[in-house]
């Protein structure tokens, strides 16, 4: 579940929080100097910008009334793991690979119901998740060598990924992935690899650890348009919380400017509830600039998730 991509425990390389003590002794006008000013994607630009989230359980978002508010909605799962019995059941993709032959890659469709609307803004999140040991050499230490694939295999696994963006009503599609450090550089070409794959106007979203927003950038190492947002997950962050949420709280700003647009948010965590309500300097969740997800440990219940929606509209409290 999501609850595990921030959900999965937080990961915080060293420059990162070395990052985080340097900023908190530097002048906050000065920081903000060295702020990144949010440039929307143009291809978001016909999105709404509040989303829910709706992972794999049963969901009827039917009392959502307009198109103003979203759902990005889990539409598969692919495991990878250690080598046994390489199998890819319920997919388009072949398995005559060396990629496919090397790792055991599940593929898992949604299974449970999503109810909405006609007319609902829908997004599709394909969730990637990595056991330590899939692909060779993968580690997350900062010496290990980087995890790469050959093309035919980044292909093929992109592919898997893309076919998202045809199912019938979606118009996003969202990648969620805990890239360790010796897996960026396989994110990367990924990314790459996918966005190649999708039509020209197609928005690409990816959530991504506070960590990579902050200290750090390997974001910034895509080319230009790869990707039209990471979406900062400020929740589940485990270790790492405090000296994010300080950081933030103190008025700085993410430094990778894909980050700056958007915000991952849950209702059951008191940094986004309070982030919701408007008393997080930085983090308005009314700013028409930034796009708002939030996740929902439980099934969204009309009486209080309409609550959550006024909330969000009526900005921050005096």
């Amino acid at each position: 579940m999501l609850a595990v991509v921030c959900l999965g425990g937080w990961y915080l390389v060293s420059s990162g929080q070395f990052f985080l003590r340097l900023a908190s002794r530097v002048p906050r006008r000065m920081r903000r100097f060295f702020a990144q000013k949010p440039t929307p994607s143009p291809r978001m630009a016909n999105l709404p910008n509040l989303y829910l989230w709706a992972w794999e359980r049963p969901e009827d978002l039917q009392f959502l009334s307009n198109r103003k508010v979203g759902v990005a909605f889990l539409a598969k799962t692919i495991s990878l793991a250690p080598p046994l019995a390489a199998t890819l059941p319920k997919s388009s993709a072949t398995t005559d690979s060396p990629f496919f032959a090397s790792v055991r890659v599940q593929v898992r469709p949604r299974l449970q119901p999503l109810r909405i609307n006609p007319g609902t803004p829908l997004m599709a999140v394909v969730r990637i998740e990595s056991v330590r040991g899939a692909f060779p050499g993968s580690h997350s230490s900062q010496s290990a060598p980087a995890t790469t694939l050959s093309q035919p295999d980044l292909s093929l696994f992109a592919a898997e990924i893309a076919n998202s963006a045809q199912i019938t009503g979606v118009t996003a599609l969202q990648i969620d992935f805990d890239a360790t450090l010796s897996e960026h550089t396989l994110y990367r070409d990924l990314l790459i690899e996918v966005r190649k794959k999708l039509p020209p106007n197609f928005p690409l979203s990816i959530t991504a650890l506070a960590s990579w927003c902050i200290g750090d950038r390997w974001l910034d190492q895509l080319p230009p348009g790869t990707i039209d947002e990471a979406v900062p997950m400020l929740f589940g962050m485990g270790q790492g919380a405090l000296e994010v949420t300080s950081y933030l709280a103190a008025g700085n700003n993410f430094t990778v400017p894909t980050c700056a647009t958007s915000l991952g948010l849950s209702t059951d965590e008191s940094f986004s509830r309070d982030t919701i309500s408007g008393n997080i300097s930085g983090l308005s969740t009314t700013s028409q600039d930034k796009r708002i997800y939030i996740f929902s440990p439980g099934p969204w219940r009309q009486a209080a998730t309409e609550k959550l929606l006024r909330d969000i509209s009526s900005g921050p409290k005096s």
